[in-house]
């Protein structure tokens, strides 16, 4: 049975710039990393990090000057986590698309869900979705309707680590 979690205050920044220059950035530790485009990279951490995660890559972007870009999305967009077995079935109800099937292996999807746009990384038992801030209480609601279904159970986020990383970070594709 899955439950359902925000993390509020979880630290969303996304970079632009060329491919290549993307392709060498380090990982900051403890983040989860999805590719939405050949020029942009999102990086999540832990609330509260967002300064940080911003410091760190505009020091690796610097050389690049204005050919790259670091924005702090923290406040614009929602961290909603699915966490359990039967994540897939609650994800299935308020999505009308397939997930990507892993070996195990993390990956990183972007799709309508909830009938809105979403960016979602994706592991075994665990769906975190972002959406944008304004449709917070809209997703919000149509996941516990889709959960109620399933049993869901709405809790708080975990006080270490609701993101799920550890300290080592979690690159997905």
């Amino acid at each position: 049975m899955p439950d359902l979690f925000e993390v509020k205050g979880a630290a969303k920044v996304r970079c632009f710039g060329k491919e290549a220059v993307l392709d060498g950035l380090t990982q900051p530790s403890g983040t989860l990393m999805g590719r939405i485009a050949p020029d942009e990279v999102i990086f999540v951490g832990q609330p509260g990090t967002a300064e940080a995660l911003v410091e760190d890559l505009q020091g690796q972007l610097a050389p690049e000057g204005n050919a790259a870009l670091v924005v702090d999305h923290t406040d614009g967009w929602t961290f909603f986590s699915l966490v359990g077995e039967g994540v897939e079935e609650v994800f299935a109800r308020e999505a009308n698309w397939k997930l990507p099937e892993s070996s195990g292996a993390p990956v990183f999807t972007v799709g309508k869900v909830c009938h809105v746009a979403g960016k979602l990384f994706v592991r075994p038992n665990r769906i975190d979705i972002m959406t944008g801030g304004e449709v917070r209480a809209h997703v919000h609601e149509s996941l516990l309707h889709a959960g109620h279904k399933v049993g869901m159970h709405e809790v708080a986020a975990p006080a270490v680590d609701p993101i799920g990383v550890g300290a080592e970070g979690v690159a997905v594709s």
